[in-house]
């Protein structure tokens, strides 16, 4: 099974959707990735599952040797974290503990049966406004915004 993260950079936060076959599963949120915590590359990793007293059940990867975890967490406390949200509303992230189980749950389901589970994160670059060329005064080439 092999699930995708498509993310969108932001100024203050890095926001993404997970997809499998095509279907959004949950959106994720992230820290900015102008901030002093580091995001996980972009790349294609294998998901594993993992139980902590305090965390409960959660699901994990390796990456710059690091482990990430995806799992419902305060916002504040974002670090080396993948946070599932089921929607926003006014940019404020909602039902995290919801999609996480919901997440976590379905794809426990297809590891318990020995199915491996892959996660590629990738991003889609905007394309700035095309520029108009022109002719100046010295009949050379100038690029114009517009």
């Amino acid at each position: 099974m092999k699930l995708l993260l498509k993310r969108e950079y932001g100024k203050h936060s890095t926001r993404g959707t997970v997809s499998l076959n095509g279907n959004p599963l949950c959106k994720t949120l992230e820290p900015s990735i102008s901030t002093e915590n580091r995001l996980c590359p972009e790349g294609l990793y294998r998901l594993a599952c993992d139980y902590d007293e305090d965390k409960g059940w959660h699901l994990y990867f390796e990456a710059d040797g690091r482990r990430i975890e995806i799992r419902a967490i305060s916002l504040s406390a974002v670090k080396d974290c993948i946070v599932p949200i089921t929607c926003f509303k006014e940019s404020i992230p909602l039902f995290t503990r919801l999609a996480c189980r919901k997440l976590t749950d379905r794809l426990m389901d297809c590891m318990e049966e020995g199915e491996e589970v892959w996660l590629e994160i990738y991003s889609v670059v905007k394309l700035s406004k095309p520029k108009r060329w022109r002719l100046n005064p010295q009949n050379t080439l100038q690029a114009q915004e517009g």
